[in-house]
């Protein structure tokens, strides 16, 4: 049966009925909900790694303050919404302690972290304090927890590592030595896809981690030459590929890399967290060696069908930070919407009970920028297709480029399009 688009308004005008229905909790029309202001937090990494994504998601963070505002006031409600973002430079440590201080501030909703190492170090406080998460770029399968206050608005990696194991079985690969940084969500995708290529009869060899903070990746390119080298030996390079997993770092490793015929030699293969990196494309050296190298990364595919929703955001982020933002960025967008409609449904003396429980059934009525964003049971996205972007020369210029895309389906493999 085919679902029935549901718009803000009616969201508003159904929910005594259709969301609150047996939970003995106050409608829309209550007076409390409708007047005074409410703090929105947001831990983003604007000055650190990732910052692409941080950058992105602030900017579509104030657009969407905005537009909740300028709904509100059309519906005659006095409510309003403020939004505070606070720079974790991608650091665990720091994005805890910018927690604090958003909640201190009269934050009740963060959206945010961005990565899962912050996100599992912010999610014991925000569970204590009954403080909702949102994070638009959290994957790790560790995280997947029922009943907590981590909601993630993006599947967990169990769903890119199927997406990229289906590419490397569609181009041929047999044999992937892996390379990537050491925190929680890298790692995840590692371990992830690791399990689904080996259970497909591919060879994954023992490749290399780095640490969080390193910047000379000599040491570590050597040791990842050597692993590459003996598995070409073997099997031949069109059979052998390097996979991936990083931030912004990617940026100095393959500055690094530049001229290492072994590892020029193979296809790289990348993750979520460098898909139009500023960074990368803006280091001339490593931009020629991802284009050498293939290097396509998976992201959250858009909805075509909600495309009259992302394509104007889109075109007004990019006029505003010089980049387009990817589905993650726009999950933050969506995240900010459903947090503001939970927020105008809600009690105000039951607070923690009515957020935890009810959230995912507003972002199952909610059709946004990244389309139906329905959750699973752990609260993670339930559903997505992935888009592979990869660095290529465009009107004489390098730049970020749609290459090809994952369809999923429930009930069989997905399928791989190549766009090229």
């Amino acid at each position: 049966m085919r679902e029935k688009l549901i718009t803000r308004r009616e969201i508003l005008s159904a929910a005594p009925a259709s969301l609150l229905l047996g939970t003995g909790l106050a409608a829309a029309g209550d007076s409390r909900s409708d007047r005074g202001n409410t703090l929105i937090g947001a831990l983003l990494s604007l000055t650190g790694d990732w910052s692409t994504l941080g950058l992105a998601s602030q900017a579509l963070l104030q657009i969407a303050v905005e537009e909740v505002n300028e709904f509100l006031s059309a519906l005659g409600q006095n409510r309003r919404f403020t939004l505070l973002v606070e720079d974790t430079k991608l650091k665990p440590d720091l994005a805890l302690q910018k927690a604090v201080d958003l909640v201190s501030s009269g934050a009740r909703y963060l959206i945010g972290p961005q990565s899962s190492s912050e996100a599992a170090a912010v999610r014991t406080f925000a569970n204590g304090a009954g403080v909702t998460l949102i994070s638009q770029g959290s994957t790790a399968g560790s995280l997947a927890i029922a009943g907590d206050y981590l909601f993630r608005f993006v599947p967990s990696d169990e769903a890119e590592s199927e997406a990229m194991v289906a590419l490397l079985r569609a181009r041929g690969v047999k044999v992937v030595v892996p390379i990537g940084r050491m925190d929680l969500g890298n790692e995840g995708l590692q371990i992830a896809t690791r399990r689904l290529f080996e259970a497909a009869g591919g060879v994954v060899r023992t490749g290399v981690r780095y640490g969080t903070d390193v910047k000379d990746f000599s040491a570590v390119l050597q040791t990842l030459s050597t692993q590459v080298s003996q598995a070409v030996a073997e099997r031949g390079s069109a059979n052998v590929a390097i996979y991936l997993t990083a931030f912004d770092e990617v940026a100095d490793l393959f500055s690094q890399a530049q001229g290492n015929a072994v590892l020029e030699s193979v296809k790289w293969y990348g993750s979520d967290g460098v898909v139009l990196s500023a960074a990368l494309l803006g280091n001339a050296q490593a931009a020629r060696f991802a284009a050498k190298v293939d290097y396509p990364n998976p992201t959250l595919g858009l909805n075509p069908a909600a495309q009259p929703k992302w394509l104007p955001l889109s075109q007004r982020v990019k006029q505003q930070i010089g980049n387009e933002p990817d589905a993650f960025a726009l999950a933050a967008y969506d995240a900010f919407w459903v947090i503001a409609l939970l927020h105008v449904l809600k009690d105000e003396t039951r607070r923690a009970v009515y957020s935890n429980e009810v959230l995912p059934r507003v972002a199952d009525l909610y059709f946004g920028a990244t389309g139906w964003t329905r959750l699973n049971e752990a609260g993670d996205r339930k559903y997505g297709d992935y888009d592979f972007w990869a660095i290529r020369e465009v009107n004489g210029a390098l730049a970020w480029k749609k290459v090809l895309t994952f369809q999923s389906n429930p009930d069989q493999p997905g399928t791989i399009i190549e766009l090229e």
